[in-house]
C-alpha cells in the first residue's frame, strides 16, 4: 500500500491556518483571509466537524449523496485540488483517507473546549466565542445534527457565563450573555430567568418587568402556557404589567 502523501511545504512557509465555522465561513493563513471555493469549504467543514480525518468515501458520500460513489469521489478530488495551495498543503491525503494536517486552529473546537472548562489557544473573552451559531447560513442536511449539538452547548455555556457574571457582581455582563441565549432560543425559560436576574441586579426594574411580560405573551402565543411560578416570583414585587 502506498504511503499517505504528506504536506510538502514546511509549516513555517505557509503559517498557521485558522478555520472559522462559527458565523460566516472563513480560512485565514498567517492572519490573511484566503478564498476557498464552495465545494472546498464543505470538505474542510466536514473534516473539522468529523474529528479532523475521514475516509474519502465517507466525505464524498456525505457531500454528494445523490451521485454515484465514483462521481462523488471525483468531485472530492476536484474540490481538494481547487483549494488554494496554502490550504491544500495543510491536508494529509492518503489512498483512502483525507485529513487536516498539523497547524489547524478550528474555532468551534476552541469554543467547545472553553464550554467544558478547558483552555483554548489564543483565548479571547469567553462571550465572544459564543456569539454565533455553527454555519447558520448553510443549508446542508449533514450539518443539522452538528449544528443542534453545538447550539445546545452554546446555550449552556452562555448561561454559565451569565451566572458567573452575576456571582462576580457584573449584572450588565450577565444581561449581555443572557440576551445572546434568549435571542438564540426565546422560549428557553432558564435563559429568560438569568436575563431578569441581570436586569434586577442592575436596578433596571422596568426592563425586568417588560422582559417578563414579553416572555409571558410569547409563551401564551406559542405554547398556550404561563411562565413557571419560579420565574413569576422574580417580578412579583414589581407591580402589574401593562
Amino acid at each position: 500500500m502506498a504511503a499517505a502523501r504528506q504536506p510538502t511545504t514546511d509549516a513555517r512557509d505557509i503559517g498557521a491556518v485558522k478555520l472559522q465555522l462559527l458565523g460566516n465561513f472563513a480560512v485565514l493563513v498567517a492572519g490573511s483571509a484566503v478564498a476557498v471555493p464552495p465545494a472546498g469549504q464543505r470538505v474542510l467543514a466536514r473534516l473539522a466537524l468529523g474529528g479532523g480525518t475521514a475516509t474519502r468515501s465517507a466525505v464524498a458520500g456525505t457531500l454528494w449523496p445523490d451521485h454515484t460513489q465514483a462521481r462523488a469521489q471525483a468531485n472530492l478530488r476536484g474540490a481538494v485540488w481547487r483549494m488554494p495551495a496554502a490550504v491544500r498543503r495543510r491536508l494529509v491525503l492518503g489512498p483512502s483517507t483525507v485529513a487536516l494536517g498539523d497547524g489547524w486552529d478550528v474555532d468551534v473546537a476552541d469554543a467547545e473546549r472553553l464550554a467544558r472548562g478547558l483552555p483554548a489557544p489564543e483565548p479571547e473573552t469567553s462571550a465572544e466565542r459564543f456569539r454565533h451559531d455553527l454555519l447558520p447560513d448553510w443549508d446542508e442536511p449533514w450539518l443539522l445534527v452538528e449544528r443542534e449539538r453545538y447550539r445546545q452547548l452554546r446555550l449552556h455555556a452562555l448561561e454559565d457565563l451569565a451566572e458567573a457574571e452575576l456571582a462576580s457582581g457584573c449584572p450588565l455582563g450577565a444581561v449581555d450573555r443572557a440576551l445572546l441565549a434568549v435571542t438564540a432560543e426565546p422560549l428557553r425559560e432558564s435563559a429568560q430567568a438569568l436575563l431578569l436576574r441581570g436586569h434586577l441586579a442592575a436596578g433596571n426594574r422596568a426592563a425586568a418587568r417588560a422582559g417578563y411580560d414579553a416572555f409571558r405573551a410569547l409563551l401564551a402565543a406559542e405554547l398556550g402556557v404561563a411562565p413557571s411560578a419560579e420565574l413569576s416570583a422574580l417580578v412579583a414585587g414589581l407591580g402589574p404589567g401593562r
